[in-house]
């Protein structure tokens, strides 16, 4: 493996000289899928794109990473395999260092489905010919190193070198002795104290077998002298248990990839929020941005300590994804995001019914069986979950939900596929 890991990177840095067709050859022979790509990167050469290439096996899961990055001339400048066996859902994101220092770049590659935790890496780009993880092994396998549940209590070890001791949620149950814990589950740049440098903001879960117990977060900031991170503040939120059927903040597969959940922990509040990682590049970027842009608003209060926020899968199926966002501390304000896997472009209501057909309002007000609503207009929020369209009303400050059966609407549906869509 060693070898033919070392012949990629070879094959990509001596053909330096090549033209950029033949470079592009190089970087096929590789790696044979495109699993991620970053075209905003910015390094003193200025803009250039990072593409993840990977060998990806049937069952989603790829290995011998290749982080490669190319000009706006579309030339190999340089590549770098990440210290990462392999993982499934592999995503980049950028990360804004400090000082005159160029853009660096996260990769991360989860180790499961979408419970699971990820490896997380950091790469810095400042020299091209010794590039660098400045985000590693140790960081990435969590803040935890130790954990064990006696007398009701959590006792921990973690990365810093301090101890903790912190009891249970009530109403959990469990027993005294081991504890899992294992890499982190979510790793986050954000500038957290607006200095023009992304803290990284940490999480990582506790669990004893199905039970979840508590979930650590940290805010790292890289040290003065670059080297390594100091933890600027660790929180250990403990958990209630989760009612039956409850899946507010849980992941989803679907046809065209993965709902991700990413979790912040910190102190007085926490942030779920989603990430898609999908076949298609192209489209996993776009459904990321639709994403993000509808959840940007209430990540800012999460960050100024304003609002919790939290999301729901409400359809995961290959021709709709429906998704919630939650935001608030004691009341709650419920968005809704819909977006067509297979482009990655917003659905509006008018892809899906004919809102021009007169007889459309009439028939919602007779079939509506929420008696505070009267539909004058058709509103912004809508979702669908199963066969059943929602319509959400604001009522005197209050949301509202109207329901309907689909097949009740087939006069006016646009989207008859949504029907017999395949979740």
């Amino acid at each position: 493996m060693k070898g033919r890991e070392s012949v990629k990177i070879k094959m990509l840095m001596s053909a330096a000289l090549l033209s950029s067709a033949l470079l592009w050859g190089a970087a096929a022979q590789a790696a044979d899928t495109l699993l991620a790509s970053e075209p905003e990167l910015e390094l003193k050469q200025g803009k250039v794109t990072a593409e993840l290439w990977g060998d990806r096996l049937a069952n989603g899961y790829a290995h011998d990473l290749l982080v490669i990055v190319k000009n706006k001339d579309n030339k190999v400048i340089t590549a770098y395999q990440p210290s990462i066996k392999g993982g499934y859902n592999c995503l980049l994101q950028i990360v804004k260092p400090q000082g005159e220092e160029p853009a660096q770049l996260l990769v991360s590659a989860g180790q499961g489905d979408w419970r699971a935790p990820s490896e997380y890496r950091i790469i810095s780009f400042a020299d091209l010919k010794e590039v660098q993880e400045v985000f590693g092994v140790p960081e990435s396998s969590g803040i935890v190193t130790q954990a064990e549940l006696k007398d009701g209590k959590l006792q921990l070890s973690l990365l810093n070198g301090s101890s903790e001791s912190v009891a249970l949620d009530a109403g959990v149950k469990a027993e005294d002795g081991r504890v899992e814990y294992s890499g982190l589950h979510s790793l986050q740049p954000w500038d957290v104290d607006d200095d023009g440098v992304d803290e990284l903001l940490a999480s990582q879960r506790l669990t004893q077998g199905k039970t979840p117990l508590a979930d650590i977060g940290v805010v790292w900031k890289r040290r003065a002298d670059g080297e390594g991170w100091e933890a600027l503040g660790t929180t250990i939120m403990t958990l209630a248990p989760a009612a039956q059927g409850n899946t507010v903040n849980d992941g989803a597969e679907m046809a065209a990839g993965t709902i991700l959940p990413r979790r912040l922990v910190v102190r007085g509040g926490e942030a779920t929020f989603p990430i898609f990682a999908g076949k298609d590049v192209e489209v996993q970027n776009k459904i990321n941005k639709e994403l993000w842009t509808a959840n940007a608003g209430s990540m800012k209060k999460f960050f100024a300590g304003q609002a919790d926020t939290a999301f729901k899968v409400m359809s995961a199926k290959e021709n709709l994804l429906s998704v919630q966002l939650i935001c608030g501390k004691t009341n709650f304000v419920h968005n809704y995001v819909n977006i067509n896997p297979k482009t990655g472009e917003l659905i509006k209501l008018s892809d899906i019914l004919n809102t021009q057909d007169k007889d459309l309002l009439p028939l919602l007000n007779v079939l509506n069986t929420n008696k505070k609503v009267s539909i004058k207009a058709l509103p912004d929020e809508w979702y669908i979950e199963g066969r059943n369209l929602f319509l959400i009303s604001v009522v005197d400050t209050r949301e509202e939900i109207s329901g309907f059966d689909l097949g009740n609407l087939h006069k006016f549906l646009l989207k008859k596929e949504l029907l017999n869509s395949k979740s």
